[in-house]
């Protein structure tokens, strides 16, 4: 015989049994929860993916950096060697235009170094800017100007450096440049003791204009130091 049992409680007062009750708005929620999890899942997919992107073009822009860095070192090597065939070439076309007048100067200078001393460096100097224009200069005043310019031997200061074992050779060098028709303006900018080979030395700078004579120029100096004395012997 078989006993029925009949549960008369109402339903918020009845036993709740093993099986999970989640109800229409449970669901909800656990749609909900799902889609933030989709969510989540794919931003987190999307960032790696940039991430990965990323690392790619730094990869990419790191390399690049290299080349261009060697492309700058090459560049400013080239740069660097241009400039020293821009000098040798100024040096050379200075020298070419005053070819025969620098052959004369390196004699008369050689002529001029006394004994117990000796050049280490001839240096020209870059020409002085030319002074501003006085704008109440009249114009035959200007071009009287430029005529006496254009008769005038071209200058250039020097600076003169080397060695010397006693002072007066030194002295004697100053009077010698003093006396040659290529320098004016010769001034003993320095001169300090040394010690050369367990010797005592001195070293020097002398600085001084130097006058791009021509031969005309030179043959016209000589001419007028010599009228004198020829007139003299009479």
């Amino acid at each position: 015989m078989q006993m029925i049992e009949i549960n008369l409680l109402p339903k918020e007062f009845r036993k709740k049994t093993g099986r999970l009750a989640i109800g229409k708005s449970g669901y909800y929620a656990v749609a909900a929860a799902a889609g933030i999890i989709v969510m989540i899942g794919v931003i987190t997919v999307y960032q790696l993916f940039q991430l990965e992107k990323l690392s790619q073009n730094m990869e990419i822009a790191r390399f690049r950096t290299e080349q261009l860095q060697k492309d700058i070192t090459l560049v400013d090597a080239l740069i660097d060697v241009k400039q020293k065939i821009m000098q040798r070439m100024e040096a050379v076309d200075r020298l070419d235009q005053h070819r025969a007048v620098w052959v004369r100067i390196l004699e008369d200078i050689s002529q001029q170094v006394p004994d117990f001393m000796w050049l280490s460096q001839f240096k020209e100097e870059a020409a002085p800017a030319p002074a501003a224009a006085d704008s109440t200069k009249t114009a035959a005043n200007a071009a009287q100007g430029n005529a006496t310019a254009a008769v005038q031997p071209m200058t250039r200061p020097v600076t003169i450096q080397g060695f010397a074992f006693t002072l007066n050779s030194l002295a004697n060098f100053m009077i010698n440049l003093m006396r040659s028709h290529f320098f004016t303006d010769v001034e003993m900018a320095s001169v300090e003791e040394v010690v050369f080979q367990e010797h005592k030395a001195y070293t020097y700078k002398v600085t001084a204009t130097l006058h791009y004579l021509s031969d005309d120029e030179l043959n016209e100096l000589l001419a007028e130091e010599a009228g004198p004395e020829l007139l003299a012997g009479f």
